[in-house]
């Protein structure tokens, strides 16, 4: 056990080296303002339709804006695995995002992300940041390009490369393409930068949206610090001690979460004179609500709907109870134009004053996110969101009730 002991004591040493020099190349990089990103600024970042499908649809329009011709999207076609003559670029359609395709029924109609075309042949791009699947949703798609063109390539992209859900394939078996963004859009945009070394502004936004995609896809960690903390924890004299800390890191970060998350938010909610709740619970739906002593069915929520990982965080206005059912009391009643207009989300049965997610960078609860933890950079986010939606229910004076 002594030995044990020294062995984990020697590489949280070791570790805690690596991880000052990586601090101190970061506060390098900050004063030299390698880290600003227009997109962050904007508060974008996730936004499936206004950013990524419309930035990535003009790359690939040979009559963009960028004036780089058809050069990208013959990149992007290599990197599909698609012929670079598989389109005839002179009769290319310019109307190539959120195309409407006809009435939604079962097996058509729909948008269309993204669709690079020229009449006869089409590349169909179902494009996923972190939204779900639609019902039939591939299968519409796949329905229109086997109805409207010669030949078709359908492509369901996503951050990771994963496969539709079986509720967009409808069951049916047809042909598609898995691609992802950690990947194939990363090594695509590397190509692109070197295409637009002789436009400094085109560029320059490419490297600006290439940087997000790493954001987004948890690969911006410096590489060099990445394989150092690897090397160090793959020392023969280090292994052991390495899977004895591993063995409770679930632990470990629950703790975390205890003491820099729901502790805070415990004493902000007695802060504000208001009760409060949290789920146990390990699996499926938890968080953390809060809620007055008059108001009988609503409450504030910091919420997941996949604790296991701590997934898509986000706030809103929802029911609580001795246990979150959320949904069993809400009526529209409740709530018919009372939508907050600092949450971003739509009303729905779940939410009926509104919601929205955390910002994107702290979206996700997990390791890589600790410092943003422990600093209280994510439960102070959370606190100036609940301020906000305190500040407009009292200044429009709403009814919870």
């Amino acid at each position: 056990m002594k030995q044990k002991r020294s062995a984990i004591g020697a590489i949280l040493k070791e570790i805690s080296a690596i991880h000052g020099k990586a601090e101190k190349d970061r506060t390098d990089r900050e004063k030299q303002g390698d880290f600003f990103n227009v997109f962050n600024t904007l508060e974008i970042c996730t936004e499936e339709v206004r950013l990524h499908s419309a930035f990535i649809a003009e790359l690939l329009n040979p009559q963009g804006s960028h004036g780089l011709s058809h050069l990208l999207l013959e990149a992007f076609l290599r990197k599909m695995e698609i012929p670079f003559d598989y389109l005839d670029y002179s009769k290319i359609s310019q109307n190539n995002r959120e195309r409407y395709i006809g009435r939604k029924t079962e097996k058509e109609g729909g948008r269309v992300d993204i669709i690079i075309e020229d009449g006869k042949h089409a590349v169909i791009i179902e494009n996923k940041i972190y939204a779900g699947d639609q019902e039939n949703q591939m299968f519409r798609y796949y329905n229109y390009g086997k109805a409207n063109y010669k030949d078709f390539r359908l492509i369901y992209l996503t951050l990771d490369g994963h496969e539709p859900d079986e509720n967009s394939l409808g069951g049916y078996d047809f042909s598609y393409d898995c691609r992802s963004y950690e990947n194939d859009i990363l090594e695509w945009l590397e190509e692109c930068v070197l295409i637009a070394e002789q436009k400094p502004l085109v560029k320059a936004v490419i490297i600006q949206y290439k940087e997000l995609v790493k954001q987004i896809t948890n690969k911006d960690m410096d590489t060099e610090y990445s394989e150092q903390m690897l090397d160090t924890m793959m020392k023969p004299e280090n292994v052991l001690a390495v899977g004895e800390m591993l063995s409770v890191q679930e632990d470990w970060f629950a703790r975390v979460l205890d003491k820099y998350i729901w502790e805070p938010l415990k004493k902000y909610a007695n802060e504000k004179g208001m009760l409060y709740g949290m789920d146990k619970e390990y699996y499926g739906e938890s968080g953390f609500w809060m809620y007055r002593k008059e108001w009988k069915h609503y409450a504030l929520y910091v919420w997941t709907e996949r604790k296991s990982d701590w997934y898509n965080m986000m706030v809103g206005i929802s029911y609580y109870g001795e246990y979150p059912k959320r949904g069993e009391r809400i009526l529209k009643k409740d709530y018919c134009n009372c939508k907050l207009e600092c949450l971003s989300g739509d009303q729905n049965d779940e939410w009926p004053y509104g919601w929205e997610y955390l910002r994107d960078d702290i979206m996700n609860w997990w390791y890589e996110i600790t410092e943003k933890i422990v600093s209280g950079e994510v439960v102070n986010y959370v606190k100036v969101k609940f301020d906000e939606m305190l500040r407009e229910i009292e200044e429009k004076n709403l009814r919870m009730p």
